[in-house]
């Protein structure tokens, strides 16, 4: 049995992935935990949170008085000697800044030498920051380096891998294993339920109602000024957006949703557990996804919504990116188009709302989409992986 620990920088509260991940070492005959984010005098503070442990260390090391930067500086180090003192057989980092880089830290000077995995949840040398040419460069030779110093590498698909083996002339691909989530048990007639509820929120009443939805972080890019525009352009459809958002960025949804004179089709939810998302996805009749193309991190994009609309059994009308456009036409289970086209968008999702045949079809070829698309099967290449990387060597 090895001892496995995530590193992660966040407060590890909505990390269905990483918690996915750790599931399989676990269920491996494992011992697993997380060192994450904690509260200022936390080092090294006890918690369990969905039945893993978790270690809560301070990311200001140096108190609330010191700036940014040094309290950053000085984390990697705390942080990294608190990994040496638990001890771990293996780390797994999330995403590369500042995860990975302190996973390897903790090996420097560590007579166990602990296995590294690096878990890049997104492009990392196409985010959406504000990088010069020298930080660029400085990311992108670290990322090469830490990954050749792993057991194995870890992306969310196909054309990040790819793209990552191209650009770091890798002689072996990295591990691909998608964000797909445990098959949903759908209940139909909860789904109406919930869909009867949202109808009733709002203020205007169409005879046909058509819910275009929107589910996830409300951030910038992400399309949400999108489905409001197309209610602007489109008075036979309602939009319901979903999910978490600072308040100065949802105030200028709502403003956008004023100035345009659409308040009483379009509604707002709080986010919701991720075990209770389905009966709300399902609710919709379909799910927008006009992701931006502000970085190519967001063009490769293959994001978690996309997989709950297939296993909630909701069409997609989504930006006609590598990732997104391939699964659609695969399984014929929506349209794509240019995110920056309304017209094109109005047009995708008048076909969604009047062509019921088409409709019904792509409806109906989710089932073997959610069949393939799901973690039941990303989870055995997770297995196959760490079995080849990581078991064999430490036998």
């Amino acid at each position: 049995m090895a001892f496995i620990l995530k590193v992660c920088s966040s407060t590890w509260d909505k990390d269905s992935r990483d918690r996915r991940e750790l599931s399989v070492y676990r269920d491996l005959g494992n011992e697993v935990a997380v060192l994450a984010k904690g509260e200022a005098g936390d080092k090294g503070r006890e918690e369990m949170v969905d039945g893993f442990k978790v270690y809560r260390y301070t990311t200001r090391p140096m108190g609330e008085g010191a700036p940014n930067f040094i309290n950053r500086f000085a984390a990697l180090f705390t942080w990294a000697s608190f990994i040496k003192k638990l001890s771990p057989d293996v780390i797994s980092g999330h995403d590369l800044m500042p995860c990975l880089l302190i996973a390897r830290m903790a090996c420097i000077f560590n007579s166990k030498k602990p296995k590294l995995i690096y878990d890049s949840h997104e492009f990392e040398l196409g985010r959406n920051v504000s990088r010069g040419k020298l930080a660029s460069s400085v990311i992108k030779s670290l990322e090469k380096s830490l990954m050749k110093k792993c057991a194995f590498s870890i992306m969310v698909n196909d054309t990040i891998a790819d793209e990552v083996q191209k650009i770091h002339k890798l002689k072996e691909r990295p591990v691909v294993v998608r964000s797909t989530p445990e098959k949903w048990n759908i209940d139909e007639d909860q789904c109406k339920k919930t869909r009867e509820e949202i109808l009733a929120g709002y203020e205007e009443r169409l005879d046909d109602p058509f819910i275009v939805m929107y589910h996830g972080a409300l951030t910038t890019e992400r399309g949400i000024e999108t489905v409001i525009r197309l209610t602007s352009v489109n008075r036979n459809v309602y939009a319901y957006i979903l999910g978490f958002g600072e308040k100065d960025y949802t105030d200028i949804l709502h403003k956008m949703a004023e100035e345009l004179n659409v308040t009483s089709r379009v509604a707002f939810h709080d986010a919701v557990n991720h075990e209770e998302l389905w009966k709300y996805v399902g609710a919709a009749d379909m799910s927008l996804m006009m992701i931006g193309s502000a970085a190519k991190s967001y063009y490769y994009a293959l994001p978690n919504k996309f997989f709950e609309s297939i296993h909630s059994y909701t069409p997609i009308v989504a930006s006609d990116f590598p990732e997104m456009k391939r699964i659609i036409d695969k399984y014929d289970i929506g349209l794509t188009c240019r995110p920056d086209d309304l017209n094109a968008v109005n047009e995708c999702v008048e076909r969604m709302r009047t062509d019921k045949e088409f409709y019904n079809k792509c409806k109906a070829n989710m089932a073997e989409a959610r069949n393939d698309l799901c973690w039941e099967n990303e989870r055995k290449i997770l297995e196959r992986a760490y079995g080849k990387y990581i078991e064999q060597e430490m036998i």
